[in-house]
């Protein structure tokens, strides 16, 4: 059952996953900039969250399917939950300046990635569950299309 204050994001949130891709499919190099962007903005967001209403983080506990993610959010977390949103913002925004490389760099942002989305899919409602799987598939797709080699373009001379 998703709250009722949950379900305009849940919504918006899985309605841009699902857009981003379709980005991915047909226009991969815009699903990148998306990405870039989504990453620096959530890493911004969540830096400054942390800083000033870090106790906004602790009610993802209520939303985590599986115990072991409640129990670190209501343990551990709880009492240094600052340092520990401002490491996962440090590690969206090096996604997203990764995002932006090419090579080993964009394949280690693609990874990095798909490791903060698993991360956050046992939140549940909580991180708009499906959300994380469109976008892990968005990126990966992204990537693929993105490192795919131009087709030998076949002569027609006579």
């Amino acid at each position: 059952m998703i709250p009722p204050e949950f379900v305009t994001p849940f919504i918006v949130s899985n309605g841009f996953a699902i857009g981003l891709l379709i980005v991915a499919v047909f226009w991969p190099k815009v699903a990148r900039v998306l990405f870039i962007v989504l990453f620096l903005g959530a890493g911004l967001f969540n830096g400054y969250t942390a800083l000033t209403e870090p106790e906004a983080y602790l009610m993802y506990a209520d939303f985590a399917v599986l115990p072991i993610y409640r129990n670190f959010i209501n343990g551990l977390f709880n009492q240094i939950t600052t340092p520990f949103i401002l490491a996962m913002a440090a590690g969206q925004l090096a996604v997203s300046a990764l995002l932006a490389g090419k090579g080993p760099r964009l394949m280690l942002g693609v990874v990095g990635g798909i490791v903060f989305f698993v991360a956050i899919a046992p939140l549940g409602v909580g991180s708009a569950f499906p959300f994380s799987v469109f976008t892990i598939i968005a990126l990966v797709v992204m990537h693929r299309k993105l490192n795919r080699q131009p087709e030998a373009s076949v002569s027609h001379e006579i």
